[in-house]
Parts: C-alpha cells; structure tokens; sequence
C-alpha cells in the first residue's frame, strides 16, 4: 500500500513537471515570436502607410538584411504617398524591370546602427552616398541630392533599429558618369587612339613622309 502510495505521488509530480515545463517552453517560444514580430520588416509590413516600401523591399531582396537582428539600421522609411509621387508607371518599372536601381534607392535611405534622431546629424547611407537630417526643420536630405523629405511622425523602435517615416522617396546626387566620359574623349588621344598624342604623332608622319620622299630620289 505504501508503495502504490509513493508511486502516485511520484507520478503526480512527474506529471506536474511536465505541464509547468511545457507551460514554458511554450511562453519563451512565444516570447521569440513576439522579439521576431518587432524588426524593421515586420514593422513595415504593420504599418498601413508602408505598403509600397514592403513591396520595394520584398522586391530588391533586401527584407533578409533587414529582418536581421545582428545588426542594427536606421531606416528613412518614404511612405505611400513619397512612392506615389514617383508616378505608378516609373514605380511599376522600379518593381519589376530595375531593381538594381531599385535597391540602391532603397540603400540611400538605409543607415547601419541606431543613429541618435534627436540631434541634427549626418551618416553614411548603405549605398555611399551621405544623408543629413534637421531636428529644428524636422528635414532629411542627401547631401548634394535634388530633393529633401520631412518627418512623418516619430522615430518607431524595433529589435534591430529604427524606423523613421518620411514624405518623399530621396533622391541621390546626379551621377559623374558624363563628366567622367567627357574627360575620357578628351584625354584619349589623336585620332581617337589611347596614349597617341598629336604631337609625337605629327612628328612621326613627318619622318614618314621625309623617308618616303629620300627613297625616291
């Protein structure tokens, strides 16, 4: 008898373990489901106003770089209305034929680390360029950009960083690839050969034609 009574003992608190052990694996499971719901992406993809931006970012690939909880990013999130003023046609080529150029818009709004928004500032954009922000004006701009944005609200926490809604899509500074052109037809040479300057080639054809002229004598 004193045996069955152990056993039943022994049994109701096995039991027991395994439902309060349970219990908690369950809680912390759902405590990381939560962790996860919190990064940049997941808050995007919550917010009614970042419809367009979520589709960008599912589109360049770049939601994997910032889901991930490694590292930390400010993200200059434009809104629905800054992707409208792109026009649906140039935004649909964005989405579907340049990604390319796609990405490294959506890069220039991307700064790493949780950058301090309560102060005027300046930081690297993922893609090299530099971004300004104007906590008096409330203003961001790429240095040397066409355009600026203004701040939609206040900066929203995540796991992995920060994400701060501004009215326009930011446009980077116009491209060096025509000055470096011109500089590259210019430098070029005589004739269009590299390294054959007209001066030594002038020279070269006089000797030429001086040879030329002694042989037929």
């Amino acid at each position: 008898m004193v045996n069955k009574k152990l056993f039943s003992v022994i049994l109701a608190t096995l039991v027991t373990l395994s439902i309060v052990g349970g219990a908690s694996i369950a809680f912390a499971q759902t405590a990381v489901v939560t962790a996860q719901k919190t990064t940049i992406v997941t808050t995007a993809e919550t917010t009614p106003t970042l419809t367009d931006l979520v589709k960008a970012l599912n589109a360049t690939n770049l939601t994997a770089t910032l889901n991930t909880t490694s590292q930390n990013f400010t993200v200059f999130a434009p809104n629905d209305a800054a992707f409208g003023a792109l026009g649906n046609a140039k935004l649909n080529d964005l989405l579907t034929n340049n990604t390319t150029t796609l990405s490294t818009i959506l890069q220039n709004h991307v700064v790493s680390g949780r950058v301090n928004l309560t102060t005027s500032g300046n930081a690297t954009t993922l893609a090299g360029n530099t971004i300004s922000w104007n906590t008096t004006s409330k203003t961001v701009q790429l240095v040397g950009g066409t355009n600026n944005a203004t701040f939609v609200g206040t900066p929203v926490n995540t796991t992995n960083g920060q994400v701060q809604v501004i009215s326009a899509v930011l446009q980077a500074p116009p491209s060096a690839t025509s000055t470096a052109a011109a500089t590259t037809s210019t430098s070029s040479g005589f004739l269009g050969l590299p390294g054959f300057q007209i001066f030594p080639a002038v020279a070269g054809l006089l000797v030429v034609a001086y040879l030329m002229l002694r042989r037929r004598r």
